[in-house]
């Protein structure tokens, strides 16, 4: 019996290459997951904010809390790092804020792919249309929250 034969029959090389997979594929989520912000005391003055938290994989997403001081539209975006992907669906808020807001996708979430609640500034027409719609950015960067399908 030749030495790759002996490692191939030993069950704990077998067990240790399935055991490191597990832990890379965890620790590789768990750096893809946004950071939290940290409260530095300041106020801020925007009159943007959403918060989404992780979801359970399906065709529908839930924003925990938006706010905006005109009509604008949430919508869930594919993300990959500061790329974003394709546009899965989109729901009109009216000024101030809204708390528990489901937005229901035209396909649905992959388990431990990222996405994002991106907030755009509704044209006046009532109909959602990325051209259209303005992308709503505070300092260049667009207002957002990201989350993980699970």
């Amino acid at each position: 019996m030749t030495a790759m034969e002996d490692i191939l029959k030993n069950k704990y090389f077998w067990i240790a290459v399935v055991l490191g997979l597990i832990i890379g594929d965890v620790i590789g989520v768990s750096l893809a997951r946004p950071q939290k912000e940290v409260f530095d005391g300041t106020a801020t003055t925007s009159p943007y904010m959403v918060i989404v938290t992780d979801q359970m994989v399906g065709n529908t997403v839930m924003v925990d809390e938006a706010q905006s001081d005109t009509s604008t539209w949430l919508a869930v975006r594919e993300n990959n790092g500061d790329l974003l992907g394709r546009i899965l669906g989109a729901h009109r808020m009216d000024s101030g804020s809204v708390t528990g807001m489901p937005i229901d996708l035209l396909r649905p979430t992959t388990a431990n792919l990222m996405y994002a609640v991106v907030m755009y500034k509704d044209d006046g027409d009532g109909v959602f249309d990325n051209k259209l719609d303005t992308l709503i950015e505070e300092s260049g960067v667009p207002i957002m929250a990201r989350f993980v399908a699970r």
